[in-house]
Formats: structure tokens, C-alpha cells, sequence
């Protein structure tokens, strides 16, 4: 069977004027599309897998048009959709963006630029979806439905059209995505959120629940806002103590792993220091020893480099990690500012840790670059001059 892609459906669908009931009028805008439809329209499994065909079988000219028949593609291809709508409807739309489709009424395809104010409400909806989902006791993906068991058990359709994606959709989930970015206290405040949308969609219609809650998304962030300032107001200092003292541990054990991933190539420097001492001989003329020779210091000019590589991944590792530690420094600073002196040493003593192993690391880097060159030195001692030519002339 010849390959068809939805790429190549998409460029069809463009150029076709759809009529409504699964048919249309496609102009053959160039040989690509005229090439598709020869291709779909000999080979059954293809016209299985794409669902179109010529209402009238002829051989598809460059500027003529024609009538053909038009269906939804296999789900394997993507989505053909009338209008978002439907889109929506299409099986994963609830949780995921489908992988390819293409839009009639807005002529729009996954990838296109500029996308419809409709898609980038639906875009932002995925987001709201993904943290609800993330709240939920049980995700039901089939049956499009989310579910949260608290003091009662609550189901949420996942159902909505266009109409169902206010302006303000996009400032109130900017809002909940900021409570949720902090990773501190994840657990507490997905309580929280469960909590408020058992609260808020109870004694709501079951299939409006949905859409009620995304109608009141800013009274969920309230509910959590408000739920997460009393849970941070009546946290206690053993508490406190504890988050910071495991937030240490695993701090120092991502800065020493640092050295730990590149310390096999660390013992290397001195494997590779003996091998060049040992192999390096005198040459005088364009032998086996200068060959030999040569090889020898190409490879420890290829370990130093492979080195730098790997020094330079670790040394943005650090980086990282001492960004991570000035946000954990600064949440400490403003949510417990009362007893923030008590633990600030914790801070400073990551900090000179990571400090230590950059110096480690530009120990290491400047070791090997030394070696490196005085390879490359005890070779030029030891061949003889003019043996450059060797190079030349291979």
C-alpha cells in the first residue's frame, strides 16, 4: 500500500469547497493533490483509510475541478472536523490537543500560523483540565470524565462547545497555573482543589458541572488561595525543619552526583597521562612510530575534548541547582520570614558546596588541558624536524 499522510489530506480538504453532506467540489491546484487522489484512488485500503474518493472516476488534471466524496479519515491519519466543536468531540480531545486534524469551517490545520481565538482558549482549557486531572480521585479517559471523592463523590463530564470558553478563561488559568508551579506543599494544595470543586459543582446538573467550574474559576482559586494561606498560617517549626532538612539532602546529593557522573572520565586523566607517557617514542622519519606517535596524541586530544563536554553539562547542571536553592532561599524568606535565621546556614553551606565543586571541576578541566599539552610537546621533542611533511604527503 502506498503511503498517504494527513499532510497530504490536509492540502485536498484546502482545496476543496465542501457541499455538506460528504461531499464537495476539489480543484486540482497542482500535481501534489492530483498525485494523492491517482494514489487513494488506486488502492482500496487507502480509500479505506482516507475516505475519499471521485464521484466520477477520471484522471485528476492540474486546473480542473471535480466533484468527489469526502468522510472522516481513519483515526490513525487525524481528525477531519466540520468546526471546533466537533473537534472537541474527537476521542483524547478532552485531554490532549489531537496530533493532526484539519478544521472546514475555519480552514485550519494543526501547525498552521495565526491559530483561531476558539483554539487558543481550547489550548489554555487543556491546561485547567491537566491540573483538575491531577486533583481528581479517578480519571475516567473514555468516558471523558473526571471524578473526586471527598465527603461526597462528585462526576465531571468533560463537555463543552466554543461558547463555553469565556475571554476571562485565559486570566483565571494564568492564575491557577501560578498557585500550582510551586512545588512546595503540591500535596496540600491538591486537596485543596478537590475540595473546592466538590464544593462548587455539587448540586449542579451533571453534565453542566463542567462547565460551571470553568464559569467559576476564580472562585476555585479563592477557595485554594484562601485553603493554602490558613494551611501555611498553622504550619508548625518541626514541620518547617523537616521539609528543610530533606530539601538539603537532596540538594547535596544532586550537587555531588555532578562529580559521580563524569568520574570514570576523571580516572581516565591518569590512565591516559601513563598511556601517552609509555607510547610516545622517538621518530625520525615517516615510520610506524611517527603514525603510532600521532595516533597516540589524537586520542588525548579527543579524551580532553569529550571531557570539556561533559564538564561544561555538569557545570550548567550546578547552575541549575543553585537557581533551584535561591528559590527555596527566597520561599523561605517570604513565607516564613519569622524563622527564616534559623536555617539560612543550610542555604549558605549548599551554596559553598556547589562553589567547591566548580572549583573541583575547573581543577580537573585545567589538569587535563595541561597534560594535553605537554603530550603534544613531548611529541614535537620526539619527532624529528620536517616530519610535518608525514601529514602532507600521508
Amino acid at each position: 500500500m502506498a503511503e498517504i499522510g494527513f499532510a497530504d489530506l490536509v492540502e485536498v480538504y484546502r482545496n476543496t469547497r465542501f457541499t455538506g453532506a460528504g461531499e464537495g467540489i476539489l480543484t486540482i491546484a497542482d500535481e501534489h493533490v492530483a498525485g494523492t487522489i491517482r494514489t487513494i484512488e488506486a488502492d482500496e485500503d487507502l480509500y479505506d483509510l482516507t475516505q475519499i474518493s471521485l464521484v466520477d472516476p477520471a484522471d485528476p488534471v492540474v486546473g480542473t475541478s471535480v466533484s468527489i466524496n469526502v468522510a472522516a479519515p481513519s483515526h490513525r491519519l487525524g481528525v477531519l472536523a466540520q468546526d471546533f466543536d466537533r473537534l472537541f468531540l474527537a476521542p483524547g480531545a478532552a485531554f490532549e490537543e489531537p496530533l493532526a486534524y484539519y478544521v472546514i469551517d475555519a480552514g485550519f490545520a494543526r501547525g498552521d500560523a495565526s491559530p483561531p481565538g476558539d483554539l487558543v482558549r481550547y489550548r489554555v482549557l487543556l491546561g485547567v483540565i491537566a491540573v483538575l486531572r491531577n486533583a481528581a480521585t479517578y480519571v475516567g479517559e473514555l468516558q471523558r470524565e473526571l471524578v473526586f471523592i471527598g465527603n461526597e463523590k462528585i462526576e465531571v463530564p468533560i463537555a463543552f462547545t466554543t461558547s463555553d470558553l469565556p475571554a476571562f478563561l485565559i486570566e483565571q488559568a494564568e492564575r491557577l497555573r501560578r498557585i500550582f508551579d510551586d512545588p512546595l506543599h503540591a500535596d496540600e494544595k491538591t486537596g485543596l482543589l478537590a475540595d473546592a470543586v466538590i464544593e462548587i459543582a455539587a448540586g449542579q446538573r451533571r453534565q453542566a458541572r463542567f462547565t460551571h467550574l470553568i464559569t467559576n474559576l476564580d472562585r476555585i482559586c479563592d477557595e485554594v488561595e484562601r485553603g493554602y494561606r490558613l494551611f501555611v498560617s498553622s504550619f508548625s517549626y518541626s514541620k518547617i525543619r523537616k521539609e528543610i532538612e530533606t530539601a538539603k539532602l537532596e540538594y547535596i546529593g544532586k550537587i555531588h552526583k555532578t562529580i559521580v557522573d563524569i568520574q570514570g572520565q576523571l580516572l581516565g586523566i591518569p590512565v591516559a597521562t601513563i598511556v601517552v607517557a609509555s607510547q610516545l617514542k622517538r621518530s625520525e622519519h615517516c615510520d610506524a612510530v611517527f603514525w603510532t606517535n600521532s595516533a597516540v596524541l589524537l586520542g588525548a586530544w579527543i579524551f580532553v575534548v569529550l571531557l570539556g563536554i561533559a564538564i561544561k553539562n555538569q557545570w550548567h547542571t550546578l547552575a541549575v541547582i543553585g537557581t533551584e536553592i535561591d528559590g527555596q532561599r527566597e520561599r523561605l524568606s517570604s513565607d516564613h520570614a519569622a524563622v527564616r535565621d534559623d536555617f539560612i546556614d543550610v542555604f549558605d553551606d549548599l551554596e559553598h558546596r556547589i562553589g567547591w565543586h566548580r572549583k573541583a571541576l575547573i581543577v580537573v578541566s585545567v589538569a587535563a588541558l595541561v597534560g594535553a599539552i605537554l603530550a603534544t610537546m613531548a611529541f614535537l621533542l620526539l619527532t624529528a624536524r620536517g616530519s610535518a611533511v608525514c601529514l602532507i604527503s600521508g
